[in-house]
């Protein structure tokens, strides 16, 4: 084995997290991690159809990181990948939750911290034998799921190489702020943030003298400190900046994720200001007393308010991060987030639709209640409403939190903080405003897909009905002016927002030419889904095979997702082959 390629796959949705170009840090640990085993090794970080496959397709092993927002787009990866016969490793925070999930498309699923498990897996692969001696990996043993015990020892983070940017293949896909971690794990235990259960509790960190070398490297960069929690021990993080200070690493600037405490450490921010902090991300939450204990954020509005009043007196812009839609929450808390955001003086806001990801105590609570609305992951990007919240409607919660955006990201408050924290946060609240206002747009149908929901979850009216049928009309005549009865037949069915389509008997080149149709049809547009299920399916020759194909390329393209239900793995794969690139997920039935 020579040629490794790591992916991590870019959302594909229309909003701020979509336009991200900094890349997580695993991939870069991990690709340095096997470079100095010897490998070659290629870095990408893009949606699907943008990604070189051609040159991924050379590669010996693929594997590609997952979050749960983005886990459909690699999904669809994988199953591209796997089609060409090339082994495929899935991790990252989604899969370490849902493993199970992840071996529908994937040969190999890594579990938690992938830094000790990386070496090990690639050169079982290599042997070809089982990795029965890999911890914290799991996959398919015949028609068996093992699951190996995740390592007993946390890793020692001074052991880790320097993360290697250089391995991305197109650097111009990927931001000129670098990430940078100096720690892992947070001591506080949120409810709804899956961090603990990925990093574990115990605050674990880099020493000192390790970071300020890796920070030498960076001299006139732009870093992001991308601990979770940069400030969780005050005597540490102090003594890294006062080392910055002393060797004098003039960085063009630096930013990190805090929380509210960090403003109370008059010498901490001294020191932050003096060695180059530029902004603070800090983890608001919510302004409601009754939210912010049922989160276990241990803090009150008014810590938030001399936190904000801290970091501008040195000099320092705040991000705010706030969610709605936890239990205690009404939609007046919303209205007098905006209020309490834009009377601080908060330079930038990030207001989310509060976010039960799996691997999370909210996650467990909403399942058990019955309160999940969907199991489309790609929704679960803190930018749709997926749960019945308590005291108001989902289409409320979705409604309210855009309606946030709107009048914090306005022009009429786009100069509030000029006087106090620069033409900075000018130029960031109107590049809020156009996100703010493209995501509006895009997001219309989203409202179509809440309106199935009503009462607790239960669907009591098909709002697209009419898409349905004008689909169904469609399918029916297309098929009767093409083939004889009985010779080839498309059932449609319809629940919670997804299409199905199940194809029966022999399709030919007649036949396909009005299927080709549906591929092109609006009313595809007002589902969150689309499964194609072909196991009654057969081919009238292998001449249909290939333009079938490119259907279900259009199709993918169309639809927001989509998923084909081949009789067997092989079929599947005939499928794959006259693609360009990956446009669908392949399940077996």
């Amino acid at each position: 084995m020579k040629k490794i390629v790591l992916i991590e796959p870019v959302e594909r949705g229309d909003h701020v997290f979509s336009w991200v170009r900094m890349p997580r840090l695993g991939l870069p640990l991990l690709g340095a991690r096997l470079k100095e085993a010897g490998y070659q090794v290629e870095l990408y970080k893009d949606r699907a159809a943008a990604l070189p496959w051609p040159r991924i397709l050379a590669a010996d092993l693929v594997g590609i990181s997952t979050t749960t927002s983005t886990c459909h787009e690699a999904y669809r990866m994988a199953s591209y990948l796997r089609s060409r016969y090339l082994p495929v490793i899935l991790g990252g925070i989604h899969v370490t939750f849902l493993p199970e999930e992840g071996l529908q498309y994937a040969d190999y699923v890594v579990r938690g911290e992938a830094d000790s498990i990386i070496l090990p897996l690639v050169r079982a692969i290599e042997e070809g034998i089982p990795p029965a001696h890999v911890p914290g990996v799991s996959y398919r043993q015949g028609s068996k799921i093992v699951h190996n015990p995740c390592p007993t020892e946390a890793e020692d983070l001074d052991l880790s190489p320097c993360p290697d940017f250089s391995l991305f293949y197109d650097p111009k896909k990927i931001s000129g702020v670098i990430p940078v971690v100096t720690s892992r794990g947070c001591p506080y235990n949120c409810t709804f943030c899956s961090v603990t259960a990925m990093f574990g509790r115990r605050y674990r960190f880099r020493s000192t003298e390790n970071v300020l070398r890796e920070l030498e490297r960076y001299r006139n960069r732009f870093i992001f400190f991308c601990d979770d929690n940069f400030t969780a021990n005050y005597r540490r993080t102090i003594e890294l900046l006062q080392g910055m200070l002393e060797r004098k690493i003039d960085l063009k600037g630096w930013s990190c994720q805090v929380r509210v405490e960090a403003a109370r450490q008059e010498e901490l921010l001294d020191l932050m200001r003096r060695s180059g902090a530029k902004i603070a991300y800090v983890g608001f939450e919510s302004i409601n007393p009754a939210t912010l204990e049922a989160l276990n954020k241990q803090q009150s509005p008014e810590d938030i308010r001399l936190c904000i009043k801290q970091f501008h007196e040195y000099g320092i812009r705040v991000h705010g991060m706030f969610v709605f839609g936890e239990d205690s929450d009404t939609v007046q808390t919303i209205r007098d987030t905006v209020d309490f955001a834009l009377e601080t003086g908060i330079d930038t806001v990030q207001f989310l639709t509060l976010t039960p990801l799996p691997g999370t105590p909210f996650f467990e609570k909403l399942e058990e209640e019955g309160r999940l609305l969907t199991r489309e992951w790609n929704l679960y990007d803190g930018h749709h409403a997926v749960f019945e919240p308590a005291r108001m409607s989902p289409e409320q919660l979705q409604q309210e939190t855009e309606n946030a955006f709107k009048r914090f990201y306005s022009f009429r408050h786009a100069w509030q903080n000029v006087a106090v924290t620069g033409w900075g946060s000018s130029l960031y609240r109107l590049m809020g405003w156009w996100l703010v206002r493209r995501f509006e747009q895009k997001n219309r149908w989203y409202y179509r897909f809440l309106e199935h929901f009503r009462g607790g979850g239960s669907l009591v009216k098909t709002v697209l009905s009419r898409n349905f049928e004008s689909l169904r009309r469609l399918l029916e005549e297309g098929t009767k002016k093409a083939l004889r009865p009985g010779l080839f037949k498309v059932y449609l069915t319809e629940r919670d927002g997804a299409l199905y389509l199940r194809l029966r008997g022999v399709l030919n080149l007649e036949a396909l030419q009005e299927l080709k149709k549906l591929a092109g049809h609006r009313a595809l547009q007002g589902y969150g889904k689309v499964v194609l299920n072909l196991e009654n399916l057969q081919f009238s020759s292998e001449k249909v095979i290939r333009p079938f194909s490119h259907f279900l390329e259009q199709l993918g393209q169309r639809a927001r997702r989509l998923q084909v239900v081949c009789p067997s793995e092989e079929k599947g794969k005939s499928l794959f082959r006259h693609l360009k690139n990956p446009c669908f997920e392949l399940l077996s039935p």
